[in-house]
Order: structure tokens, then C-alpha cells, then sequence
């Protein structure tokens, strides 16, 4: 018989590892802290309620196609993807965001406090998981360099965070205080996903550098792809309306670029009430979306340059190119 194909053995090996660091919660009295996060988790729900899990599988990749075994790297994919859960249960806190893949947020069915708890919880649960790298056969280095870089993750999570609430009530801000904040809030923990995979399998700086900036500059062309999907996208494909991020009068990154360079459209952005049809025809007097997608494909040409100097090998390293090129190519 066939086996599975190799992201399938990946993604089962890793929703079990998911499901032993979660259920230490599934025991009286707190069989309903266990059932709030298997709720996130999507174990409750469809399959498109768990995510794609992209995270854990770029860390498993990554260890792969470096030349490591990808099952050594478990540990540190699961709380990758734990890390990466916590910090969706408090920006939907924060955003006040009342669904999450097409179901009420854990705020939302739990109320604020206890989604605050499920949220410190499963970030305290993350790092638990990586003490499993402890007890694989890896050298010490390899994985003190692992857990400092999801570490250092976890800490430009927090700061991209930062930088998107306090442009909340700002009228504009720069590009590039932009790219900071998605550098942080979306590039930080998919560097760190492919970077802590390639330090598992070998000791060589460059191309664990090489693995690193392969997922920072993947995140900020996905987040740039997020936000011109978020203006001009079909909603069949975002399951949105066209416009949604416009309605919501979101500075995303084709509406910095018309703010700078359109005063109909500064003046429009200051009015209120404007129609999210008016937006958009004055959009396209503008460079934004033209601009935008030149962006996001410069991240791109440096994600994929990246990873090819990080020399990734076999299967693994065939389907790492294959995930970025159709994460980068959601406009076509």
C-alpha cells in the first residue's frame, strides 16, 4: 500500500501532538477550559475551522528539506501552532471581533474573561510543548537556538500588535511604519516557523538565516496579498464583500498609498459616510493596487531567492516552494 503523502503524515502527526498538550485540561474541574480550546482548535467544527495550520507545517518542512527529521521538529511545531492560536483568541479580544472562520469567536460564546484565561493558557501550553525537544536526540545548541527564536518571536508578535491598535487612532502613518507592524504582527512567527525548523537539522548560520528570511518575507507578501484581497478580492474567494476592509475604514496598505499620493482621496478618507463604491472609483485613479501587488511581489522574489539559499532538499524542500507559491498567488 502507498503511504500518505509526506504533508499528509505531518499535519496527522501534528493535530495528535496538538491533541496530547491540549487534553492535560480534559479532568475535572476543568473540562470546560479543555472544550474552549478544542472550540478554537476547530476540533468541534468542519475542517476549515482548524486553519491550514501553515505554521507548524513550514517548521516541519523547513526541518525536512534542511536535511533534519521532521519528527524531531514536532515539538517545536506544535507550539508554534499554539503560539499562533493564543495570539487569534486575544486579537479577536482586541479587534472585538465577533466570528472567526465563519463561527463566534471564544470571547464571543465565552464572554472576555475567560477567553483572556484560554488564551494565557494555551500560550503557557506552547511552551510546555517545546520541552519535548529536550527529550528528542538533538544537540543542546540546536535547540536552545530554537526556543530564543520563537521566544524573540513571541515578543515582535506583541510589539506588531501594539503598532496596529495605536494606528487606530492615528489618520495616517508611513509604509514603512506599516511593514514594521506586519513584520512583527504576521512576519515574525512564520520567520520564526521556518528559521526554528532549519535550526533543528543542521548548525550552519547562513542557511538557517537563509530559512529565516524566507518566511519574513513570505508573511509580508501574504499580508500585503491579505490586504489588496481585502479592497479588490472576489468574495466567493475571501468570503467578504468587495471593499469589506474599505467599509471598515481599514489603513491597509493600497490605502497608504492612495492617502500619500491622492488629495480627492485624503479628502474622501477624512469625510464620513463615504460609500465604499466612491472609495473604490477613487481608487483607481491612484497607483494603490498597482503599487500594492509590485510590493507584495518584491516579498516575494525574496522569499523564494531565500529559500533557494537555504538549499532545501528532497520532497520537502519541492513542497515548501509549492506552499509559498500558492500562498503568493491568491490574486490569480
Amino acid at each position: 500500500m502507498t503511504p500518505p503523502p509526506l504533508t499528509e503524515r505531518m499535519l496527522a502527526a501534528l493535530e495528535t501532538r496538538l491533541h496530547d498538550e491540549v487534553t492535560v485540561l480534559n479532568r475535572p474541574p476543568y473540562g470546560e477550559m479543555y472544550a474552549m480550546m478544542a472550540y478554537h482548535l476547530g476540533w468541534s467544527g468542519d475542517a476549515e475551522s482548524r486553519g491550514k495550520r501553515l505554521r507548524p507545517l513550514l517548521t516541519l518542512l523547513s526541518c525536512d528539506s534542511a536535511g533534519g527529521e521532521w519528527e524531531q521538529a514536532l515539538p517545536a511545531a506544535t507550539a508554534i501552532e499554539l503560539i499562533h492560536n493564543f495570539s487569534l483568541i486575544h486579537d479577536d479580544i482586541e479587534d472585538q471581533s465577533a466570528t472567526r472562520r465563519g463561527r463566534p469567536t471564544v470571547w464571543n460564546r465565552w464572554g472576555l474573561a475567560q477567553a483572556l484565561n484560554i488564551g494565557d493558557a494555551m500560550y503557557t501550553l506552547a511552551f510546555l510543548a517545546m520541552n519535548g525537544l529536550e527529550r528528542e536526540a538533538l544537540p543542546t545548541e540546536r535547540v536552545r537556538t530554537c526556543r530564543r527564536m520563537i521566544e524573540d518571536a513571541c515578543l515582535s508578535l506583541t510589539r506588531g500588535q501594539y503598532l496596529d491598535i495605536s494606528f487606530e487612532t492615528r489618520k495616517s502613518i508611513s509604509r514603512a511604519t506599516y511593514q514594521r507592524m506586519i513584520g512583527g504582527k504576521t512576519a515574525a512567527l512564520l520567520a520564526a516557523a521556518a528559521g526554528a525548523g532549519a535550526c533543528l537539522a543542521c548548525d550552519s548560520p547562513a542557511r538557517i538565516h537563509a530559512f529565516h528570511a524566507f518566511g519574513h518575507h513570505l508573511g509580508l507578501a501574504f499580508q500585503i496579498e491579505d490586504d489588496i484581497l481585502g479592497i479588490w478580492g472576489d468574495p466567493q474567494q475571501t468570503g467578504k464583500p468587495c471593499g469589506d476592509d474599505l467599509l471598515h475604514r481599514k489603513l491597509t496598505f493600497p490605502v497608504l498609498i492612495a492617502l500619500d499620493e491622492s488629495k480627492d482621496f485624503l479628502q474622501l478618507w477624512e469625510q464620513s459616510g463615504t460609500s465604499v463604491e466612491i472609495y473604490l472609483e477613487t481608487l483607481e485613479s491612484t497607483s494603490a493596487r498597482a503599487e500594492a501587488e509590485q510590493t507584495s511581489n518584491y516579498h516575494t522574489s525574496l522569499a523564494l531567492e531565500s529559500l533557494r539559499n537555504g538549499k532545501p532538499k528532497g520532497e520537502a524542500g519541492q513542497l515548501l516552494v509549492t506552499l509559498a507559491q500558492n500562498l503568493l498567488q491568491r490574486r490569480t
